[in-house]
């Protein structure tokens, strides 16, 4: 059910909300929907249905439907684009699913956009377009809601290939530093937005690979005059193995038990990814990482249900790592915090 308008509109706003109502929804509506939806009487909306009616702006249908009037808006003749409603119902699908990453006011505007594309298909085909498809489930959402404009900074820089004065603060440090970047390509990874591009050293990269930087810890951007249209754009296979980090490519081995193991076959975890199913129901993973760090916290966060295999320097990480937790639970005391 649309939301109710503020009781307290004036009649000029109300006005404003059944033509937008009519405009963007293509639906018919009975006088009692007007009602419910405006938060106003039936008398209130009959003048509002008087005034749209005398105005220029689409010619208002009234059609008998039983013994109720319904109401629609003959919209005026709009110029032949390439619109669908299956291709906008599929926007509509990739809204749902990302939404919730992006700041509040960005979401709106989506939501908006939608809504006005929809008002140029055919009467009749863009029923439905305000209907939520599905949602998204998440653990540890990051409220972007805060870095809006660094967002919106960055997404202006990378259509204009421009170099940024970036300050950003990164885990190993309780301190922000300042450096020059050229954004060149936004990344979602494991609900965290990043921004791959290069640090600048004068006109030249600083390093032969991309940076991503966590947008969250970003703490400005500023456009500076210089381009950066004359660096190239990161690797197209970045993301086509395993972890955001863009470090020297590694083949890793692991084994997961069968307890583990449906929900990793189920996936694609790389390109050319190899699975090795044993007679115990368990399977061996072959995959391509580029980032040692992702790819161990990952194994490790399967448990007992997961032994990394090969290369020998990762199996003797997991072991360093695997003897530090037993270490740390096997007092079987806890630590008390210091003050």
């Amino acid at each position: 059910m649309p939301k109710k308008w503020n009781s307290d509109a004036s009649p000029a706003e109300k006005l404003l909300s059944l033509y937008a109502m009519l405009l963007f929804t293509g639906r018919e509506a009975s006088l009692s929907d007007l009602s419910r939806d405006l938060n106003c009487s039936k008398q209130v909306v009959l003048r509002l249905i008087d005034k749209l009616e005398a105005s220029p702006f689409g010619k208002l249908m009234r059609v008998k439907r039983g013994r109720e009037a319904v109401y629609h808006l003959d919209r005026p003749k709009l110029p032949k684009i390439s619109l669908n409603a299956e291709g906008l119902q599929q926007l509509a699908l990739c809204r749902d699913f990302i939404l919730h990453l992006l700041p509040e006011a960005m979401r709106k505007q989506v939501d908006a956009t939608l809504q006005q594309a929809s008002a140029y298909l055919p009467a009749g085909e863009n029923s439905g377009m305000d209907t939520v498809f599905a949602q998204s489930m998440f653990k540890g959402r990051i409220n972007y809601t805060p870095f809006q404009d660094m967002l919106q900074t960055l997404m202006q820089a990378i259509r204009e290939r421009k170099i940024c004065a970036v300050r950003y603060q990164s885990t190993s440090s309780t301190e922000s530093r300042e450096f020059e970047y050229a954004p060149m390509r936004l990344i979602a990874f494991h609900e965290t937005i990043y921004c791959n591009g290069w640090v600048m050293e004068g006109r030249r990269a600083k390093y032969e690979k991309p940076t991503p930087l966590a947008l969250h810890r970003l703490r400005g951007v500023t456009p500076t005059a210089r381009s950066g249209k004359h660096l190239p754009e990161p690797p197209a296979e970045h993301g086509e193995n395993f972890g955001v980090m863009d470090m020297e490519l590694f083949t890793a081995k692991i084994r997961f038990s069968p307890k583990a193991a449906i929900y990793v076959a189920e996936r694609e975890w790389s390109e050319n990814q190899k699975i090795v199913r044993h007679r115990d129901c368990g399977i061996t993973l072959t995959l391509q990482a580029r980032s040692p760090v992702e790819l161990t916290a990952w194994v490790l966060g399967f448990g007992d249900a997961a032994e990394a295999l090969s290369p020998k320097w990762l199996r003797e990480s997991m072991a360093e790592q695997a003897a530090a937790l037993a270490a740390l639970y096997g007092t079987g005391a806890v630590a008390e915090p210091r003050a």
